[in-house]
């Protein structure tokens, strides 16, 4: 005869409640992460491409799923562009 092991109901629930998991707050927070090290100049020249691949892989999939907005470019003011300051204009 062979016998079954089984677990009992409470345990079978502990051992998946207690199953590593990775959720969208954790993935918003490898992209914030490595936003603040990118800004202090903590990652090499030869890591800036695979860092930033995975940035955009994180964002690309957070922008999917709605969990984060998309940013809109910031664009300069173009009012004083070509005038140095204390130039004065004849036109």
């Amino acid at each position: 005869m062979s016998e079954e092991e089984t677990l009992p109901a409470e345990t079978a629930e502990s051992v998946e409640a207690s199953a590593p998991a990775l959720g969208v707050n954790d993935l918003k927070l490898m992209a914030n992460i490595i936003e603040v090290v990118s800004n202090r100049g903590a990652i090499k020249a030869n890591e800036m491409a695979a860092c930033g691949m995975l940035y955009n892989n994180l964002m690309n999939f957070l922008i999917a799923n709605g969990a984060v907005q998309p940013t809109q470019p910031e664009v300069a003011d173009d009012g004083d562009m070509g005038e140095l300051s204390g130039e004065e204009s004849n036109d």
